[in-house]
């Protein structure tokens, strides 16, 4: 495959909440509208039957599919994924908004062979107020880019499945996306504002990334979509909730992938990003932004609440291992002095 010329492209969009039609619908006119065409636009509704309905008399020339799978994100992606026929995949939400030109600059990346797969940038579309406090470097709350991601195409682990391409061929020989994880539901006063698995996309892009050492993720600044960010997710209490569980799916990705590859973007982070953010934060004041310090703060604590939840995290791992280690011992009638052979 020489290049995004040659290439045919297959979209995939997992869709579960019928309150969220409107937004789908502009998510699907966006696609409708891009200057590179895809074959094929497929919507795999997660377990709703009137939704799937609405989108079948609403939207006739999408491919609209009922998730086969687990209920969840993954199952949906999985979904999509057996059914596409493009030899590029693309994965974007339905509450996102695509630039016109956002398939062309993406997909033409895989113009370089090396390339497996691409992710771009992801901008809030804030249905509220822009809140002044809440802090670039923790843009990732809410699945969108943030402070430290390059700002011309370049290498990156982690692709953001929001926005994302990768080759068919690469996802077929590794299963797709983690089945098995429980999925997520982030509710605020009663209503879901989010949805999800833990950290898929990125184990995702670093078991590829093993099969495939010598080929590489790319960052795309260029390929732009917007994602919806709903009043809810913008407050102190979305950003601790989502640090926390952030830090907890960072502990169990490091013991799964080992912590050399599991935690080796977010030490660059931790040491090099954060500390610039909280300093520039208090410096800006001297430029006339008051919201500086507050953004600084909202780090901090940011920062707080993910490593409480790694923490928390690994020491559960450890108690359920010991836990499970005087199990045995008590199965086998003794104390396991470590002389028996194995």
């Amino acid at each position: 495959m020489s290049g995004s010329e040659d290439s045919s492209v297959s979209v995939i969009v997992p869709a579960w909440n019928l309150a969220r039609r409107e937004e789908l619908a502009e998510c699907l006119r966006a696609l409708e509208a891009q200057t590179l065409a895809p074959i094929e636009t497929i919507l795999v509704i997660d377990h709703n039957p009137d939704l799937l309905a609405w989108v079948r008399r609403s939207f006739p020339q999408v491919i609209a599919l009922s998730n086969a799978h687990e209920q969840g994100v993954v199952g949906a992606r999985n979904t999509g994924v057996e059914r596409a026929r493009g030899e590029i995949v693309v994965l974007t939400d339905d509450d996102t908004r695509a630039e016109p030109d956002w398939l062309e600059r993406l997909t033409s990346c895989f113009a370089d062979p090396n390339v497996v797969g691409v992710t771009g940038e992801l901008v809030p579309a804030w249905s509220g107020a822009k809140p002044s406090w809440f802090p670039y470097e923790f843009y990732w709350v809410f699945g969108c880019s943030y402070a430290g991601l390059p700002t011309e195409v370049a290498p990156v682990r982690n692709p953001i499945a929001a926005n994302m391409a990768v080759r068919r061929w690469a996802l077929a020989q590794v299963g797709g996306f983690r089945q098995g994880v429980t999925p997520r539901r982030l509710s605020h006063r009663g209503a879901v504002v989010a949805g999800g698995h833990a950290l898929e996309d990125t184990e995702l892009g670093i078991r590829i990334g093993r099969h495939w050492p010598r080929m590489k993720w790319l960052y795309q600044p260029h390929a732009t979509v917007h994602h919806r960010v709903n009043p809810e997710q913008a407050t102190v209490g979305y950003l601790l909730r989502r640090s926390f569980e952030e830090g907890a799916g960072k502990a169990a990705l490091a013991q799964a992938m080992g912590s050399e590859e599991g935690l080796q973007s977010e030490r660059r982070h931790l040491l090099v990003v954060i500390p610039r953010g909280v300093l520039g934060g208090f410096g800006r004041v001297l430029r006339g932004d008051l919201w500086g310090p507050v953004r600084s703060a909202a780090i901090v604590i940011g920062i707080a609440a993910a490593a409480s939840g790694y923490a928390g995290a690994v020491l559960g791992g450890w108690a359920a291992r010991l836990s499970g280690h005087g199990r045995r011992r008590s199965r086998r009638g003794g104390l396991d002095t470590g002389c028996s052979s194995r």
